[in-house]
């Protein structure tokens, strides 16, 4: 397998703090995750952009394809990355995971799927590609596939609070309407993981989803936040309770808040899992 130059590859990560917060998501896990980026960035000697321009008729999810698409002007490649997502390995160079013989590299989600007990043909056909953390060459066929997802209206969200469809819905009905451009897509492991799935050596954790129900106290949710904040700051070793300051960034800060998305469950964790824990991942 071939790799392009350092130079050539770009890291996108941009953080929009809503009108309508009923979360820590954005105004505390997003923050973080543009710092922990740009250290990323810094260490590896990667173009870092967070300036993004965010269309006002649409949701901010969608800034990522015109921004991919002017990277893709100057870079070879691109390494998207949400900013619900924290590269706990940064260590890890991307030209690991280039490989000229594919236009997009996302992560496999067979683990996933054999957890929920689905096949993963099944898997694939439902969710083929997770654009939490993707990289993307700048092909003319990734270029023709951004601009035709960006043009799928039927997936923009007009609701006052995003309802979390967006471009991702828009990129996989695309694929499913040419199944062949699927072989374009390579899958590879440890790229993005979900915070229960996480092991040592997996290059960033998503902490997806928003709006969960408010169980944990917000003083206790607060000292979570600022013990991550400053092991972010400091470039250490994330503590141990992932799942933890997972439900603190994307569980409702008031009981009361009007709207609510998925159990414990539905984010796959179990009661257990969110209590107290101190540790350190080694």
């Amino acid at each position: 397998m071939r790799s392009v130059p350092e130079c050539k590859i770009a890291v996108i990560t941009f953080n929009e703090v809503p009108a309508i917060n009923y979360t820590f998501k954005y105004d505390r896990l997003g923050r973080m995750a543009v710092e922990n980026r740009r250290r990323y960035c810094e260490r590896q000697g990667y173009p870092f952009i967070c300036d993004v321009s965010v269309a006002r008729d649409r949701p901010a999810c969608w800034a990522k394809i015109p921004a991919i698409l002017k990277a893709f002007e100057t870079h070879s490649w691109v390494l998207w990355a949400d900013s619900d997502t924290l590269i706990f390995d940064q260590a890890r160079r991307l030209e690991e995971l280039c490989d000229p013989d594919y236009d997009m590299v996302v992560q496999s989600h067979e683990e996933f799927y054999r957890f929920l007990g689905i096949p993963a043909a099944q898997g694939l056909e439902r969710m083929p590609i997770n654009t939490g953390v993707f990289l993307m060459r700048a092909s003319a066929w990734s270029r023709a596939f951004l601009q035709r997802a960006y043009e799928q209206t039927q997936y923009v969200c007009h609701e006052e609070v995003w309802n979390g469809v967006g471009e991702q819905e828009a990129m996989i009905w695309l694929l499913r309407q040419n199944p062949a451009d699927r072989r374009r897509i390579k899958y590879v492991e440890n790229l993005q993981n979900h915070p229960k799935f996480y092991r040592r050596g997996d290059f960033s954790v998503h902490f997806y989803g928003n709006h969960a129900p408010h169980l944990i106290p917000l003083p206790e949710c607060e000292e979570v936040l600022r013990r991550w904040e400053a092991t972010n700051r400091e470039a250490a070793p994330f503590p141990a309770d992932i799942a933890r300051f997972h439900w603190c960034c994307i569980q409702n800060i008031q009981p009361d808040a009007p709207v609510v998305r998925g159990d414990v469950a539905h984010y796959l964790y179990s009661p257990g899992d969110i209590a107290p824990g101190p540790g350190q991942i080694v």
